[in-house]
C-alpha cells in the first residue's frame, strides 16, 4: 500500500484545495459545497457526464501508463488526441452517409477508427524510435512536438476545415449515423466507456500474466539488464510510445463520435495533461486507472458544477493536475519513493 501513498495524499490534497476554493468564492459557501459534493449525483446529465469524461480519461490515461511501464515518458498526449479528433471529424463529416448502405457505414467508421488509433500511434513513435535509435530524450521530443502540432490543428480548425455556416470555430458536424448511441440521455455517455474499461482491464492482464508483459515491465525498470537478457530493449522502448500515442488517438476518436460530433478548437482542454495526472495516481496500473478516472472525473465535473453557485473563475482540472505532479514527483518526501512493479 506504500506505494499508492502519494498519489492518494495528492488527490486528497487537490481535493481539499480545489473545495476551499470554491468554499472561499462565494458568499454561501454551505449551498457551494453542496453542490460540490452532490450535484454531480442530482441527475442524469451530471452522472452521464461524468463517467462518459472518466471513459476517455480511462482510454488517454492507459496510454499515458503504457508508456510508463515501458520505461518512457509521453508528454504529447495533448497533441496526440487533437489531431486524430480532427481527422476524425473532417473523415467523417465529408461523408453524406445517406449514400452508404449498413455494410459500407460499418467500414468507414472502422476504418475512420484505425486511421486515427494510427496517426496517435505515430505521433508517439517519433519521439520513441529517437529515444531507440540515438538516445534523445522522450519526455522533451514529445512535448516540443506537440507543442508545435497544436497550434497547426487550432488554424486548421478556425481556417481551411471551418464551418462557416456557424458561429462555433469548429469542423461540420458527422453524420448521425457515425455518431454511437446515447446510455443514459441526455448525457453524452455512450458505449466507449466499456470499451475503454475492456481496453484498460485486458492492458492489466497483459502487463502483468503474461510473459510479453513481463519482458516490457522488465524493460521499463532495467533497461540494460534486458538487453543483456537479450530481449528486444530498442523496440519496446520505441512501442511503449507507440502504444501510448494509440490510445491517446482512440480516445480522440471517440470524443468525437461518442462526445461532441465535431471538433472545435482546443478540444481537448487540457485532457491529455489529465490523462498523465489520472496515471500517476494510478501508479500506472491499469487496474487502478478506471478507478482514479472516475474520482478525478468526478473532482472536475464537482468542481465545474459547484462554480455555476459561485464568483469565481478558474479552472479546477489545472489546479488538481498540478498537485498531483509536485506531490508524486517530491521523491524527497520520506515514504514516497516507491517503483512501479
Amino acid at each position: 500500500m506504500k506505494r499508492f501513498a502519494a498519489p492518494v495524499i495528492a488527490m486528497a490534497l487537490g481535493l481539499a484545495v480545489v473545495a476551499l476554493i470554491i468554499a472561499g468564492s462565494t458568499q454561501n459557501p454551505a449551498a457551494a459545497l453542496r453542490a460540490f459534493f452532490i450535484k454531480p449525483f442530482s441527475s442524469a446529465w451530471y452522472v452521464g457526464s461524468f463517467l462518459n469524461l472518466a471513459g476517455l480519461l480511462t482510454l488517454a490515461a492507459s496510454g499515458a501508463a503504457l508508456a510508463i511501464r515501458g520505461g518512457t515518458f509521453n508528454l504529447g498526449g495533448e497533441s496526440q488526441l487533437y489531431a486524430p479528433a480532427l481527422f476524425t471529424a473532417v473523415a467523417l463529416s465529408s461523408i453524406r452517409a445517406g449514400t452508404l448502405s449498413s455494410p459500407a457505414v460499418i467500414a468507414v467508421f472502422a476504418a475512420t477508427l484505425i486511421a486515427a488509433t494510427a496517426l496517435g500511434a505515430l505521433l508517439g513513435f517519433f519521439p520513441g524510435v529517437l529515444k531507440a535509435k540515438f538516445g534523445t530524450n522522450e519526455l522533451i521530443v514529445s512535448f516540443l512536438l506537440s507543442a508545435a502540432i497544436v497550434p497547426v490543428l487550432d488554424y486548421l480548425v478556425s481556417g481551411p476545415f471551418r464551418d462557416t455556416s456557424g458561429s462555433l470555430i469548429a469542423t461540420r458536424e458527422i453524420d448521425k449515423i457515425f455518431r454511437l448511441p446515447q446510455i443514459l440521455p441526455p448525457s453524452s455517455l455512450n458505449p466507449s466507456v466499456f470499451a475503454a474499461l475492456a481496453i484498460s482491464l485486458a492492458l492489466g492482464v497483459a502487463l502483468e500474466m503474461t510473459a510479453i508483459g513481463y519482458r516490457y515491465r522488465l524493460v521499463g525498470v532495467a533497461p540494460e539488464f534486458a538487453r543483456y537478457a537479450g530481449f528486444p530493449a530498442r523496440g519496446i522502448t520505441a512501442a511503449s510510445m507507440a502504444l501510448s500515442g494509440a490510445l491517446h488517438g482512440l480516445a480522440g476518436f471517440f470524443a468525437i463520435t461518442g462526445t461532441w460530433f465535431t471538433c472545435h478548437q482546443g478540444i481537448t482542454s487540457g485532457m491529455g495533461w489529465g490523462a498523465l495526472a489520472v496515471a500517476l495516481i494510478a501508479r500506472s496500473n491499469p487496474f487502478a486507472i478506471p478507478i482514479a478516472a472516475l474520482l478525478y472525473a468526478w473532482v472536475q465535473t464537482a468542481a465545474d458544477a459547484a462554480l455555476l453557485s459561485s464568483t469565481a473563475g478558474f479552472d479546477s482540472a489545472s489546479i488538481v493536475q498540478a498537485i498531483v505532479f509536485l506531490v508524486i514527483s517530491a521523491r524527497f518526501i520520506p515514504g514516497m519513493r516507491g517503483s512501479h512493479d
